[in-house]
């Protein structure tokens, strides 16, 4: 056999071992701490939105397609966003202007499904009817602003609360744009014309191009009547390293958190809400906003911004025909199955958590009191393997959901218990977000471990048989509590195919006819 093959072959092998090596065993272990018992604050519902600037065309907005991957994403409880230039340019399919005025009846269809649907909206007016620069003129503006306000709320009924204006045309970002005391003109001009076609709404902006802290901190002392506050955060243009993108997140939460601090001393006797209104790893297409690059700057703000006092964020954008969308040809790409989760486990209240390295593992705790879910996601936002510890005061789970992406599985579902988590050997793959959901027992009951003289087979794909059996009734009872079935067992068996993948208690009797339960898991 040739040599310099065999040498070049060895080779290859013993680089491919120590590269193994390097994933696994470089860097300390990161501690993370959750204190279930601590909570910070109380999320609310719409924290975790999405930009869908689809829902100006009627065509989109009465799609069953496209509205059903709305719900998915959404879960109807992230804030809707319905921004797009295109929105004032009677070129384009989503415009709402014809011959200089507002659109009546498309703004009518568009809006129609999501406001029966019971959606959160927000309604972003970026500038006049005569396109990207007419917001110089702050009467002809706020007239524009409470004509649609007429429009949606008066004319319709369909009581849009959230309205904001305009979008990046600060004189920071654009020439012309507007200084900080000319926005604030603009934004008490438009806010009261608006307000007097409603006095319900809230009206804020103004949509800054980045986290522009002394504008933003200016513009609230200049405009006391300003309802929220908005601003924008992009990563670059997809050429920066993974490791400038993650910095960059990292710095706008930190700037995030200053804003907040500011805004907070400022307006010591009314709370004013922060919102991130758009986001993204690229100001521009690009195709790693579709991968696990993406996921990872996604979860890091999303978490990151609720937890430095955001209330909440918006992804830019879930349009079909974007190239910076996560529907990809009307199917949800994996990416979009982040929003399904933190829409569906993180709400209620967020819990104290923290990291022994930021620059390394990041993590976002949360329970909620009405479904009885305990959640956090971790993120490892390095090249390496992150071996972990974790330590939990308030709540020790038994089995965990387990959410994962990363280079290797787009996106993995599993379950995997405290003990493996807990063991001191538990590994984040390099450059992934794992959720893990829980719920607590709530029955207050002794669970049994299960073993395969018992019941098998555990876990389960839907039948499950029973050995030794001393009495045929049993219950079947949701983790959280709910009862779902009650009946006697046939020829020692029983079927749970029709429910969904989770965990169950069963409820059985003993020899003397005391109730014992024991955990099955649904595959």
């Amino acid at each position: 056999m040739n040599i310099k093959f065999l040498r070049t072959f060895y080779l290859s092998i013993i680089a491919t071992h120590l590269i193994l090596l390097r994933n696994v065993i470089i860097g300390q272990t990161t501690t993370l701490n959750i204190d279930w018992n601590n909570v910070v604050k109380t999320i609310p519902e719409n924290a975790y939105g999405v930009n869908s600037p689809a829902n100006f065309i009627p065509s989109y907005s009465n799609n069953g397609v496209f509205m059903n991957n709305l719900e998915q994403i959404t879960q109807k409880k992230g804030l809707i966003r319905l921004h797009g230039w295109g929105m004032i340019d009677e070129n384009s399919p989503e415009s709402w202007i014809i011959n200089g005025q507002w659109d009546t009846t498309k703004i009518q269809q568009a809006l129609a499904p999501l406001i029966q649907q019971g959606y959160e909206i927000m309604i972003n007016i970026p500038s006049g009817p005569l396109g990207e620069n007419d917001y110089q003129n702050p009467q002809q503006f706020a007239q524009f602003c409470a004509d649609l306000v007429q429009i949606v709320n008066i004319d319709n009924s369909f009581n849009v609360t959230y309205w904001e204006i305009p979008n990046e045309r600060e004189a920071d970002f654009i020439s012309p744009g507007l200084t900080v005391n000319e926005m604030a003109n603009l934004i008490q001009t438009a806010s009261q014309a608006m307000k007097n076609i409603d006095s319900t709404i809230k009206v804020g902006g103004v949509a800054t191009a980045w986290i522009n802290i002394n504008y933003l901190t200016q513009l609230v002392q200049l405009a006391p009547n300003i309802d929220f506050v908005t601003c924008h955060t992009y990563a670059g243009d997809c050429t920066n390293s993974l490791s400038d993108i993650y910095n960059n997140a990292q710095d706008a939460i930190s700037d995030l958190a200053v804003l907040r601090q500011n805004i907070n001393t400022i307006t010591t006797s009314n709370y004013i809400p922060v919102f991130l209104t758009e986001y993204n790893l690229s100001y521009q297409g690009c195709p790693e906003i579709q991968t696990y690059k993406g996921v990872v700057y996604d979860a890091l703000i999303m978490t990151q911004s609720i937890k430095s006092g955001v209330d909440a964020t918006c992804y830019w954008n879930i349009a079909p025909y974007s190239d910076m969308s996560i529907i990809i040809n009307n199917t949800l790409d994996e990416n979009a199955y982040l929003y399904e989760n933190m829409n569906t486990y993180f709400q209620g209240e967020m819990v104290q958590s923290n990291t022994s390295d930021i620059s390394k593992v990041l993590i976002y705790a949360t329970k909620n009191p009405l479904t009885n879910d305990y959640s956090f996601c971790l993120i490892n936002r390095t090249d390496l393997s992150q071996n972990i510890s974790l330590q939990m005061n308030g709540f020790t789970p038994d089995v965990l959901n387990r959410y994962l992406w990363d280079v290797d599985n787009s996106y993995l579902v599993d379950t995997t218990t405290w003990i493996e988590l807990n063991d001191g050997t538990f590994t984040l793959t390099p450059y992934s977000v794992t959720i893990f959901n829980g719920q607590m027992n709530p029955l207050n009951i002794e669970v049994f471990p299960t073993d395969n003289y018992t019941l098998f087979p555990n876990p389960t794909s839907g039948k499950i048989f029973f050995r030794n059996t001393y009495n045929n009734k049993y219950k079947l009872f949701s983790y959280n509590g709910k009862l779902l079935k009650r009946d006697n067992l046939i020829n020692n068996e029983l079927n749970i195919e029709i429910y969904p993948g989770g965990i169950y208690i069963l409820q059985l009797y003993n020899d003397k006819g005391r109730k014992i339960y024991y955990r099955v898991l649904k595959k």
